[in-house]
């Protein structure tokens, strides 16, 4: 909730910079696209803890119930293991990243962020939707029997 009320401050002053003063700031532009990674990731997480997600469940409902129950077991799975790999690859990158304390030297030698914690951000959010899977797993086993 608050990133988001961040990202606006900072793309408001990246637009105010670019036609009051005719200069656009590329710290602004690279700060925001940084806001938007941690708000879609960590929103992400968010959204699946209060099962905010949407799905088009035309077929889905039209389904036997047992079938439905299957798909959930299935697709929770698929959520699960896709996480563990995600996080396998991932989090030896960002250790590597942070080990060399990485920086974005993109926007030139003035400005070279550093990035190696952003990677972090990236496996903490499939860190936080991995683990959620397990309760809910749990939950749709329960409701199985």
């Amino acid at each position: 909730m608050y990133s988001t009320l961040i990202i606006t401050l900072v793309v408001v002053y990246e637009v105010g910079t670019r036609y009051f003063l005719h200069r656009a700031d590329s710290r602004a532009i690279f700060v925001s696209v940084w806001l938007y990674g941690m708000l879609f990731a960590l929103g992400g997480a968010y959204t699946l803890r209060e099962g905010g997600h949407v799905s088009v469940d035309i077929i889905y409902r039209k389904v036997p119930e047992t079938l439905r129950k299957i798909l959930d077991i299935v697709d929770i799975g698929i959520v699960f293991i896709s996480g563990v790999i995600l996080v396998l690859v991932g989090a030896p990158i960002a250790w590597r990243s942070f080990m060399i304390r990485e920086v974005d030297s993109s926007l030139g030698i003035v400005f070279a962020p550093p990035i190696w914690w952003y990677k972090w951000v990236a496996v903490i959010s499939v860190v936080l939707i991995t683990l959620q899977t397990i309760p809910m797993m749990l939950e749709k086993i329960k409701q199985w029997r």
